[in-house]
């Protein structure tokens, strides 16, 4: 099938399938006519391309709206990321430096990677296999205690980074019942299927400020009586 219009931005995409990717992950909707028609298939280049650009999207949404919670999230998450990445490569590489010969330039290496790389300084000289041995106990005290770290991080941030428990049943709902009081509030018709991203997003900041003044307001009758 011809693949036909495809979305290319913040500015362009449908507010109903923004939410449709962030529901099911499928890519396919940034095209026009895959409402009616759900059989034609992407490649992995063309995947990879839209969820680089899903993410740009996601991106100035949040920067559009400052949206501190979703900036708070991901500032969470890549901190993880960040940490449990490190983890891995320290704990790979130090399951390799114990089965290498202390004398060889191979472990002098991996000494000088932890130093430099990975930021665990050790201050005294490795030079032998007394000292190599002493070094090893050492490191693997310090990667212990990353580990207790990163353990500590992902427990403090658990709330936060828990997935949010989304399907097709909520995730319609939620939309829905955010169109209706955005209508109420700003006495207007939104059209899901067509109304832009950024659309959407200045009505909800428009009707956010709405409801401050009117409470600004409220709050002045009330202090004249």
């Amino acid at each position: 099938m011809s693949k036909d219009k495809i979305y290319l931005s913040f500015e362009d995409l449908p507010v109903y399938n923004f939410y449709k990717i962030v529901e099911t992950s499928d890519m396919r909707w940034f095209y026009e006519k895959f409402r009616s028609d759900k059989d034609f298939t992407l490649s992995d280049d063309e995947l990879l391309e839209l969820a680089i650009r899903y993410k740009d999207i996601y991106d100035e949404r949040i920067k559009y709206t400052n949206d501190t919670k979703s900036s708070e999230y991901y500032r969470k998450l890549n901190e993880m990321s960040d940490l449990e990445t490190k983890l891995f490569r320290i704990t790979s590489a130090f399951d390799i430096l114990i089965d290498i010969k202390v004398d060889s330039d191979l472990f002098s290496e991996y000494v000088i990677y932890f130093n430099e790389d990975e930021g665990f300084v050790y201050s005294k000289e490795v030079k032998d296999k007394e000292t190599a041995l002493e070094y090893i106990e050492w490191l693997r005290r310090k990667i212990k205690g990353f580990r207790t770290k990163v353990k500590v991080t992902k427990s403090n941030y658990a709330d936060i980074l828990k997935p949010a428990d989304i399907n097709s049943k909520n995730a319609n709902f939620d939309i829905v019942k955010e169109k209706i009081l955005l209508q109420e509030s700003l006495v207007l018709s939104i059209d899901i299927y067509t109304c832009p991203l950024i659309e959407w997003c200045a009505m909800i900041i428009r009707s956010e400020e709405k409801s401050i003044q009117a409470k600004k307001d409220l709050d002045k009758i009330k202090n004249k009586r």
